[in-house]
């Protein structure tokens, strides 16, 4: 349906224009603007910023005599309202301005004797080439940035009274002419009267600093190679570890044995690992990272662009073929993969031009239904895969309790069709809205905007099908920490598992779980992304360096006392079984705790009590866990003295395996995430050129609910790691293990932010970023903390009065706290909306 609406959409348009060519040269009535007043002012944007920004406003001012000074006041769809716009805004040479953008259309307001048009633009110096964006000629290359004001021909004998530059910080190597006043970077004209014919009226050309020397760059070979290098490197390097992780698994099982599970979800790692790792490199071959800069010996070729849409669909089919679907789902996949890939190599037999890249305005509708039909296809096999992988990940590794795939093609096909439509139909508008922005001044009769608007879609439509891979490519990492986790659960289920605690390569697994799910990574730096592995190895290096203070710190980690040199570790000595005598033994330590406060005073009596209550206490710091299998030979340890049986029975957890531990953690993070996740989605769409930017993407609106799935997998990643290594982390209490952890996610956002700084690129709203990580994992440590004891919950109004009980917090102490947290959670709002901030980056 959606394709056939496309098709209609295109073959109603009429063939050729209506209306005659080219405006005559009084077309705008040039002699009645002698009299209007023109204004410009350009700001650049280029500190704390990726990409240097140029905002204009241009402003003008005619009398009410000329002859369309009514029809600015129609409707933006008038077409008188776009010729009298055209004859004030545009060079009829350059109607078609693809890197103008516009926060608003411009505002009119009348007088009596006279209507102002106030126009704002914005551009960004992101890619090289020459440019026309209001007034303004921008030519972008790697050694020169260069504004010419350029008058549009019916306001060349208009007066031009105030033309404003402020350069940013930027410095100028030429000006021309002189301006009337200049100061910090600051320079205006004034008088300028009417323009001398089409050249510039004032140019300035600056210096780019070294940060943005990239946009432009005349040696994009060299940027292309290392950007290359960077992505490989961390794709590779990601798959590599993940393939060793899953053969030592197999080496090294959990428990004495190595059992089925275990052996097919390690299989189904390293199997995506390789795969993985394939898919990369097609990628990169995809987007000519390597071919587009390596003299390809043989004939030259037109254009690898229908090479690369073939690549994309073999690297889709591939990833549906690995995952092992049902016969019916290969056969259709193969069947669409098999017609794509013919359009793609031999398009000439569908209507299209020998090569993709070619295709122009005389492409006919059908041929433009089968580009469309080559991208759902694209889109379909990479969308398939990725469901197909997925289940089979969760299903090998025991997350998923089910004995075949319930993927039949009759139930998953119509979902998926569906999912796909919802893709194109949004590509469909922003395609069409984006043509809108650039040509909104056109005539829609004249002659040569059909052809114009359907070469514009088509080539779009081939530039979607070669696009949809790396989008895809760019999540992959959710299914590399799916197939972590779902080999922590296989080897949790294996029996008899001999550790109460993750073993070493539990440890390694879940490293790699936190650098590649969790860690904040920088893309590029000055756009270079030559340093994007280091964020992997970095993330795996923070999580060990934490294990080595908790080594240390934790308190399962402490030896007893009163044994000499050789007293074990309470990790030691402590096992499941005995999970629920430590929570009656700690439990009664708080009773007893509680009970020496309430008898602080009274007489004899009392004294002897409290010598027997802490007769008492002092048995419960008594250790008597057993020394070997057989239960023989029983020992007495004394528990650390600044340790107590309630901080052993909270650096347990709530659990009595520490995977149930982190599963749980898991959960509870992702739910107090919800509002963190909302939030920062706010935060990165917030300022209003973003939002006009994502809408101007192949990816905006998936990007946008993309956006809060990756929050909410960052949560729930962080969760899961908190409570798997709950009995290592340091400290004694759930929120000093919370902060270890935020610590060492706040540690890898500091170096980005270093490297930002120098770099003067933007960091956004970092600050809130951690501060909303350390609050999530904090309530999900308190929640962990009152889940220990939750066989006391149904005495306890909330779990907040619970939490006192166990924290032994009393009056005074308990209103303090309770009003900091109130102070606290102000400060922080308050400073989040007052300092605001850029998109987290």
């Amino acid at each position: 349906m959606l394709l056939a609406c496309l098709v209609c959409w295109v073959g109603g348009w009429p063939a050729r224009a209506h209306a005659a060519g080219a405006p005559r040269a009084d077309d705008c009535h040039t002699a009645q603007l002698a009299d209007a007043h023109a204004q410009v002012k350009l700001q650049m944007e280029n500190h704390a910023r990726s990409v240097a920004e140029a905002k204009g406003t241009m402003t003008v001012q005619v009398p009410a005599g000329w002859k369309y000074a009514d029809h600015l006041l129609l409707s933006e769809d008038s077409d008188h309202y776009r010729r009298a716009m055209r004859c004030l805004l545009r060079d009829p040479k350059t109607m078609n301005r693809s890197q103008e953008w516009r926060t608003h259309s411009p505002q009119v307001t009348a007088g009596a004797s006279w209507v102002k048009v106030s126009y704002k633009t914005l551009f960004l110096f992101s890619q090289g080439g020459d440019f026309r964006v209001g007034p303004w000629g921008v030519g972008v290359h790697s050694k020169k940035w260069d504004l010419e004001l350029i008058a549009p021909p019916a306001l060349q004998g208009a007066h031009w009274d105030r033309v404003e530059i402020d350069l940013g910080g930027l410095g100028a190597k030429k000006v021309a002419p002189m301006p009337s006043n200049a100061s910090n970077g600051s320079m205006v004209w004034t008088g300028l009267g009417a323009s001398a014919g089409s050249r510039p009226m004032v140019t300035v050309r600056m210096k780019p600093p070294w940060q943005r020397g990239w946009a432009g760059s005349d040696d994009a070979a060299t940027l292309l190679v290392t950007n290359a290098a960077g992505v490989t490197a961390w794709w590779l390097g990601t798959s590599v570890v993940i393939i060793l992780a899953a053969l030592r698994a197999r080496r090294q099982p959990a428990g004495p044995e190595l059992t089925a599970l275990e052996r097919n979800s390690g299989t189904a790692l390293w199997q995506w690992g390789v795969l993985k790792a394939v898919l990369g490199v097609m990628v990169l071959l995809l987007f000519k990272a390597i071919l587009g800069i390596v003299k390809v010996p043989g004939p030259e070729r037109p254009s690898w662009t229908g090479d690369s849409v073939f690549i994309g669909l073999l690297a889709g089919w591939l990833l549906v073929v690995t995952a092992r679907p049902r016969r019916s789902f290969l056969v259709a996949s193969s069947v669409i993969a098999a017609a794509a890939g013919l359009v793609a190599m031999a398009p000439s037999r569908f209507g299209l031009p020998m090569q993709l890249y070619d295709v122009d305005g005389r492409t006919k509708s059908a041929g433009f239904a089968v580009l469309v039909a080559l991208a759902a296809s694209v889109q379909l096999l990479w969308l398939a895969g990725f469901v197909l992988w997925g289940w089979t990940l969760a299903h090998k590794g025991g997350l998923l309790r089910l004995e075949a795939a319930p993927w039949r093609l009759r139930r998953l096909g119509p979902v998926l069709v569906v999912v796909v439509a919802l893709f194109v139909t949004w590509a469909a508008w922003f395609d069409e809205h984006k043509w809108q922005r650039a040509t909104w001044l056109m005539d829609r009769k004249a002659s040569g905007y059909h052809s114009a608007h359907v070469f514009e879609l088509v080539h779009d439509a081939v530039r979607y099908a070669a696009q949809v891979p790396l989008w895809y490519y760019t999540h992959v990492w959710v299914l590399s920490g799916l197939a972590i986790v779902a080999l922590l659960r296989a080897r949790d289920l294996a029996p008899t598992v001999p550790y109460a605690s993750p073993g070493p390569l539990d440890c390694l697994l879940l490293a790699v779980f936190f650098a590649i799910v969790v860690v904040w990574r920088q893309g590029s730096y000055a756009g270079i992304q030559a340093f994007t592995p280091l964020w992997f190895v970095l993330g795996i290096a923070a999580l060990y360096g934490l294990l080595a203070v908790g080594r240390r710190r934790s308190v399962l980690a402490q030896h007893f006392e009163g044994c000499g040199d050789g007293s074990p570790q309470l990790c030691e000595t402590i096992t499941e079984a005995e999970r629920s005598h430590l929570i009656a033994r700690a439990r009664r330590f708080r009773e007893l705790t509680a009970a020496l406060r309430a008898g602080d005073q009274g007489g004899a009596d009392a004294v002897l009590h409290r010598h027997a209550l802490e007769k008492e206490l002092s048995g419960l710091h008594r250790w008597r866990p057993r020394i070997n299998d057989t239960g023989s030979g029983v020992a007495r340890f004394l528990l650390p003295s600044h340790v107590t049986v309630v901080d052993v029975a909270l650096s347990w957890g709530p659990h009595a395996k520490w995977w149930d531990n982190a599963r749980h953690s898991a959960v509870l993070a992702a739910a107090f995430g919800l509002p963190g996740s909302v939030l920062l989605v706010g935060l990165f769409y917030g300022p209003q050129d973003q939002w006009m930017r994502w809408g101007m993407y192949f990816f905006g609106a998936p990007d946008v609910v993309w956006r809060f799935v990756y929050w909410e997998l960052v949560w729930a990643g962080a969760g899961l790691v908190l409570g798997a290594l709950w009995r290592l982390l340091p400290g004694r209490r759930g929120p000093a293990r919370a902060l270890s952890l935020a610590l060492a996610y706040t540690l890898l956002i500091g170096l980005g932010v270093l490297g930002n700084l120098i770099t003067d690129q933007d960091f956004g709203n970092v600050a809130v970023a951690v501060s909303l990580m350390l609050l999530v994992l904090t309530l999900t440590s308190l929640a962990m903390d009152a889940d220990t004891f939750r066989s006391e919950r149904r005495f306890w109004p909330n779990r907040v009065g619970l939490l006192l009980s166990i924290y032994q917090i009393r009056g005074f102490s308990a209103q303090v706290a309770y009003i900091l947290m109130q102070v606290v959670a102000v400060l922080t709002i308050l400073k989040f909306f007052v300092e605001g901030g850029g998109p987290f980056k």
